[in-house]
């Protein structure tokens, strides 16, 4: 697995509020995206003004449209970057498993797994505005789930997985890591889930199979 988080690397001795997910860390910019997703995770993003995410963010709340033309650009932009960086990582993790299919599905899943621990914010905003933003038609959108399918899809063709539906093994799969990480949301779990990515390996396998 690719040591490459899904968000941007930490900088050293910045704050966990003043890391950015498109801006470098410690910027005005940084805090405005991470005050959103805070208040976005919390309310929603039709609950949240511009006004409380320049409070938050200790900004004047013009800063914001410096940036951004407005909110609804500012939540998609957040979720473009960490949807984007999670078919880099995706890419990366099937590239370098070659043609073993079982360690592929392992790759993938250290992906997910470490992405939910990495910046659980960032993630789980990522997983609850899947349903607004992956429906659009967004012109170049990398499809990390596509990509999953695809693999699964070669797989079949090759023997290495039982014949089916490749879209309803790939939602069968990403359900063994994402349903941990919606339990983790409502309190249910306070795991790593990195911790357990090898069990959830052997699970999204044994999904595929029956699925």
């Amino acid at each position: 697995m690719t040591d490459q988080p899904a968000t941007r690397p930490r900088t050293a001795n910045v704050s966990a509020d003043a890391r950015g997910v498109t801006a470098p860390d410690g910027t005005a910019m940084a805090r405005i995206e991470r005050a959103a997703l805070t208040l976005f995770a919390r309310k929603g993003i039709d609950g949240v003004t511009t006004r409380e995410i320049a409070a938050l963010a200790s900004v004047a709340e013009g800063s914001i449209y410096r940036h951004y033309p407005s909110k609804e650009a500012l939540a998609r932009a957040l979720f473009e970057a960490i949807h984007s960086r999670l078919f880099a990582l995706i890419e990366d993790a099937l590239t370098g498993a070659g043609d073993d299919f079982e360690t592929a599905v392992t790759r993938v899943v250290e992906v997910y797994c470490h992405a939910a621990d990495a910046d659980r914010v960032l993630f789980e905003y990522h997983i609850t505005q899947m349903f607004r933003f992956a429906r659009e038609d967004a012109a170049g959108r990398p499809d990390p789930t596509g990509l999953i399918a695809r693999r699964i899809a070669r797989a079949m063709a090759e023997g290495d997985c039982p014949r089916g539906d490749a879209e309803l093994k790939t939602a069968a799969a990403l359900g063994v890591v994402l349903q941990p990480a919606a339990h983790r949301m409502a309190g249910r779990l306070s795991i790593a889930l990195s911790d357990h990515s090898q069990a959830l390996a052997l699970a999204a396998l044994s999904a595929l199979r029956a699925a």
